[in-house]
């Protein structure tokens, strides 16, 4: 295996991540996200809360932060074999940490992914993956309205 194929598979990892990112940031799961006051992290792919800054942004404002968030990555191609390890050991932590999640967990986020879901279903499942009391879900839907009205979010329900 030479350096000039490695350089190859590199790029077509780095393209796989690319696309992977911009598939999950326009996914189900980010809208279903977006309806409590979060999105995915754009390194991470992990949910974090929206501020109503963040939410202000334009399409153009995204596509150079996208650019310059995955742009920095194609130099790295140039690493050969060592980007294309590191791409695959991202990719076995993502499906690792996942392996050991609870079924109620799983369920959650499949739910996230594949389902439109209104305000009151999230909360119901928020509920349920935090093993709290059904008759805690007015509280915890009041809590999520509070925090996203302290972060300047309008919530949807």
């Amino acid at each position: 295996m030479t350096y000039e194929t490695g350089i190859f598979v590199a790029f077509l990892a780095w393209l796989w991540l690319s696309i992977n990112a911009i598939v999950s940031l326009n996914s189900r799961m980010q809208r279903n996200l977006n309806k409590i006051g979060q999105r995915l992290s754009w390194l991470s792919m992990t949910p974090k809360p929206i501020s109503a800054d963040e939410e202000s942004h334009g399409l153009l404002r995204k596509i150079f932060k996208f650019l310059f968030l995955y742009g920095t990555g194609l130099p790295f191609v140039l690493g050969g074999w060592f980007y294309v390890l590191y791409v695959i050991g991202i990719i076995i932590y993502r499906k690792s940490k996942d392996a050991g999640a609870p079924q109620v967990v799983r369920e959650f986020r499949w739910k996230l992914r594949n389902t439109d879901m209104s305000f009151d279903q999230l909360v119901k499942e928020i509920v349920k993956v935090g093993e709290l009391e059904p008759s805690e879900f007015e509280r915890v839907k009041a809590e999520l309205i509070a925090e996203m009205k302290e972060r300047g979010l309008r919530p949807s329900y």
